[in-house]
């Protein structure tokens, strides 16, 4: 309690190098939460936005469909029966929100003017409607049971067909049975995805109409959505263990590998992450360590004195690293206290940010609160400044105490 006591008294006695010394630790405190709170921010949404606008949470498929769907697709698709009763064992768990089943293909879809190759989903509109929440019907409306003809397509797929709502198309696509079949549609909305390039070539449309195309009963996927993400572990570990048990013949596939943009994304910006944390903490190794140089330097004397009164080298490196423990703990928990309430206004601002790479829309930006961060910040800071400290700590008692007296 004493030495604490001391190394506070000093820590005021020199305000100024003190001050310096805070500041340097708050504001790259301060700068660790925002970006890190940025990042994870983004993390959240994008993630958010793959799982609601593409893939749901996780993907039932039949045995052997990822392997074996490019070459012989309708082998691998699940039969009617067989989704149902994945479905029946998708609902049955509590995390699990809606199912919905999903047919994909590609075909040509056009008009006496221009075609464009498209990757066609067939979906059940209700539920689809609920998964896809992520998407932004930018014109029309969505696909509805009671107009199985219309389709939605992606806004670059549209352009590219110099389409509005409203057109007629025809799709032309390969049977089960490798014979050619068409069906008309009509563009019954336009939609934008969080990625350009899947807005450019997709098309959704009722599954009983992307059934009658291919001359089928069956489907490729039943898509799941969870109540929270968090959960999914526990749902594939359930899923996994009745699967067997009822002899299915099912394999799935979560959303992360299929979202490979994501995971790029995330590797970017944890590489800038660490990048960034270690810039920070080397300004705060500069920082502490040239004030408590500074600060052994112009205490030489009073270190020789307390040399000359009994106290041991042991004893001056401790006060030196009370002293920078202390101005560490004291400048990163203001940076935490900044961080947080800069967090809560720029939240409140609603700045928008550019559409990223790859991706057709802006979002508003967005900083989360991430607990482990500040704590992460705190503790790291602390050693920092420890490290920072132990030497000129150490320089200061090998002092010899007849040189340190004589110092002026």
């Amino acid at each position: 309690m004493f030495l604490i006591k001391v190394a506070w008294r000093n820590i005021l006695r020199h305000k100024r190098r003190s001050l310096f010394a805070l500041l340097t630790i708050l504001s790259g405190v301060t700068g660790i939460i925002l970006f890190g709170g940025f990042v994870e921010a983004n993390y959240i949404g994008l993630r958010e936005s793959v799982i609601r606008s593409q893939y749901g949470h996780l993907q039932i498929h039949r045995a052997g469909y990822e392997a074996n769907h490019r070459q012989d697709p309708d082998r691998y698709r699940m039969p009617l029966e067989q989704a149902e009763r994945v479905k029946a064992l998708l609902e049955s768990n509590p995390h699990v929100q809606m199912t919905s089943r999903r047919l994909e293909f590609t075909a040509l879809l056009g008009n006496e003017k221009n075609s464009q190759a498209a990757i066609v989903r067939g979906v059940d509109p209700e539920t689809e409607t609920l998964i896809n929440s992520a998407l932004t019907i930018i014109d029309g409306t969505d696909l509805d049971e009671e107009e199985p003809e219309g389709v939605l397509l992606g806004e670059g797929l549209a352009q590219a067909l110099n389409v509005k709502v409203g057109d007629q198309l025809s799709l032309l696509g390969s049977t089960v049975n490798g014979v050619m079949n068409a069906v008309d549609v009509t563009v019954q909305g336009i939609f934008q995805s969080f990625a350009k390039e899947y807005d450019d070539a997709a098309m959704m449309m009722t599954l009983p109409h992307a059934q009658q195309l291919l001359n089928t009963q069956s489907v490729d996927t039943v898509v799941a959505l969870l109540d929270e993400t968090m959960a999914l572990d526990a749902v594939v570990a359930d899923v996994a263990a009745r699967s067997r048990a009822q002899d299915l013949g099912i394999e799935w596939i979560e959303w992360h590998e299929l979202a490979t943009f994501y995971q790029k994304v995330v590797d970017l910006y944890d590489g800038f992450f660490l990048f960034i944390n270690l810039v920070i903490y080397v300004v705060v190794v500069f920082g502490v360590a040239n004030t408590m140089i500074v600060t052994v330097m112009e205490r030489t004397a009073e270190i020789g004195t307390l040399r000359a009164m009994g106290t041991h080298r042991g004893g001056i490196v401790r006060q030196f690293l009370a002293e920078g423990l202390m101005l560490a703990v004291l400048g990163a928990v203001l940076g935490v206290l900044a961080g947080i309430a800069l967090t809560y206004s720029l939240n409140a601002l609603e700045i928008m940010m550019p559409p990223p790479p790859g991706s057709s829309k802006g979002y508003p930006l967005r900083i989360a609160y991430v607990p482990w961060i500040w704590a992460g910040s705190v503790g790291a800071v602390a050693l920092i400044a420890l490290f920072a400290t132990l030497v000129p700590a150490m320089q200061a008692a090998r002092k010899s105490i007849v040189d340190a007296l004589r110092y002026v």
